[in-house]
């Protein structure tokens, strides 16, 4: 008997850290809300088998069922089928690799970690620059976000595409909240029409303190995903790349949307 089509194609990058079943709940509960198929990539990197860090054969195969297990009872626990790949060797290569291969609609991964940890502090960057076409989930232990239902959906920006658009009203099919708006510019007061008919919006006047001003808001408004589009920060006055500074400095997981 044949798989019914999923309408999108989800990829959860593990890294097996203490985060790892919170982000591999949420692509599940993600996967449930929009009709999804799940898979999760694993890379162990090339230092765990070689080197002055090197570990033992045993302890790399053990490694290698812990995160089988963790697949596979939490996708029978859910009820949903979960694929995955496992490989070794340079952490970035094989995930830019694995992106060009399979280009994913929606790339789900755990938040910023410090440098010492299995993904470096740049793998977020990294993989935003390598996505053309994917969405990028991010997510951390600390954000306490477990579903999809009901959802408090916020956007950043001045518009959307029709792609955004279409990923924005699945996820927000099951909710009877209004889609919250934040944008900075130059006219606050300026009206505008937008495509989702229950829209709150935000304005920020341009400014050295906007970016902070609209992030305490986003928390002020119990926003609990953010969804904000590649280039939207180019409108932003900022000297640092502006979705880096909105990665760092916003609380709530955020999905950044391709160009």
């Amino acid at each position: 008997m044949e798989t019914a089509q999923k309408k999108y194609r989800i990829s959860v990058l593990l890294d097996m850290s203490k985060s790892s079943a919170f982000v591999l709940t949420s692509a599940l509960e993600l996967a449930k809300q929009i009709d999804g198929s799940l898979e999760v990539f694993h890379v162990n990197p090339n230092n765990l088998l070689n080197g002055k860090n090197s570990i033992s054969t045993k302890d790399y195969e053990s490694s290698q069922a812990q995160i089988k297990e963790l697949i596979i009872n939490m996708g029978k626990q859910e009820h949903l089928p979960i694929s995955y790949k496992l490989e070794h060797g340079h952490v970035k290569h094989r995930v830019r690799d694995y992106l060009a291969l399979h280009k994913p609609d929606i790339l789900v991964l755990g938040k910023r970690r410090p440098r010492f940890g299995i993904f470096s502090e740049s793998i977020t960057d990294f993989v935003i620059n390598q996505t053309l076409s994917t969405n990028v989930l991010i997510l951390g232990e600390d954000d306490k976000f477990h579903t999809f239902k009901d959802i408090n959906l916020g956007f950043f920006g001045h518009e959307l595409k029709e792609s955004d658009l279409e990923v924005i009203m699945d996820l927000t099919r099951n909710s009877e909240k209004p889609v919250l708006h934040f944008d900075i510019s130059q006219n606050p007061a300026e009206k505008r029409d937008f495509p989702l008919h229950n829209t709150i919006s935000y304005k920020f006047p341009k400014g050295i303190n906007a970016l902070n001003g609209l992030v305490n808001y986003v928390s002020h408004t119990n926003t609990q995903l953010l969804c904000v589009p590649k280039k939207a920060g180019n409108r932003m006055m900022l000297k640092s790349n502006p979705i880096k500074a909105v990665i760092r400095r916003t609380k709530v997981p955020l999905l950044i949307l391709p160009k």
